[in-house]
């Protein structure tokens, strides 16, 4: 059974001068389909001309929280650009960012909202970024709770309650790189608890790679990396995981299998 990267960013350097030599080195580790995610117009249109030449790579478009700022009157723009495609999967990344400042979470919550609503309008699965909002986050998709969305929140690292909280609310856990670390213990912990059957892998790339290349450029290929650890954590092979995080990422996305 293959793995999936359900959450990178291909448009990025080094990959996009790269992608074939980037996706032959991920089909070497059987990372063998890539979910690559936007965060505004430009890298929404970047990622339709990817997934144009790639067969292994599938993509979001959507607004990110901390692109609202700049861009939030390009949201429409944004989400006129998808049509049903089996190319385009979903929505996302969006949510709701707090890290640095709650100054403009109005906006933010706004453009979340709209992405909710767009999804449940054309029956798409949406990618919530969420960080230092639990609260926030958990509060605006308890108002959508019985409309039918579908969701993954991506590179969790949050507390077990807010993991059970999406979990009840049709959600899926996506883990990255960040359980790998040594201080991840409470993470691995709440990996533990949660059902395999709503578990995604992903690396985030370029971003948060894993041990023992933290600090160096993120490659898709380290998924089998983040499957290994939660092997480790759940007691189960490398292919069990391999294929139940597929099967579920399939699922979400309504993709069949390879």
């Amino acid at each position: 059974m293959y793995i999936v990267d359900s959450h990178c960013h291909l448009y990025y350097e080094p990959y996009i001068d790269n992608l074939k030599k980037i996706i032959d080195e991920c089909k070497y580790k059987n990372v063998k389909r890539l979910l690559s995610i936007s965060v505004d117009y430009e890298t929404s249109l970047k990622n339709i001309n990817i997934v144009s030449e790639f067969d292994e790579v599938f993509c979001t478009i959507g607004l990110h929280p901390n692109k609202v700022v700049n861009e939030k009157y390009k949201l429409n723009k944004i989400l006129d650009l998808y049509i049903p495609n089996k190319k385009i999967l979903g929505i996302g990344e969006a949510g709701i960012d707090l890290y640095r400042s709650n100054d403009n979470l109005k906006d933010q919550i706004y453009c979340f909202e709209q992405q909710i609503e767009f999804c449940i309008d054309n029956k798409l699965p949406l990618v919530i970024h969420s960080r230092n909002a639990e609260k926030e986050t958990i509060n605006v998709l308890k108002n959508y709770a019985k409309k039918g969305l579908s969701f993954v929140l991506h590179c969790f690292s949050g507390t077990e309650k807010f993991a059970m909280e999406c979990l009840n609310l049709n959600g899926y856990i996506s883990f990255g790189g960040i359980i790998t670390f040594n201080k991840s213990k409470v993470l691995s912990e709440i990996c533990y608890k949660i059902p395999l059957d709503k578990i995604l892998v992903e690396t985030d790339s370029p971003y948060l790679s894993p041990s023992p290349y933290r600090g160096k450029t993120n490659h898709p290929e380290n998924t089998f990396i983040i499957v290994k650890k939660i092997a480790d954590i759940k007691n189960k092979t490398i292919e069990e995981i391999s294929e139940k995080t597929t099967s579920n990422f399939n699922k979400l996305f309504k993709l069949t299998d390879l």
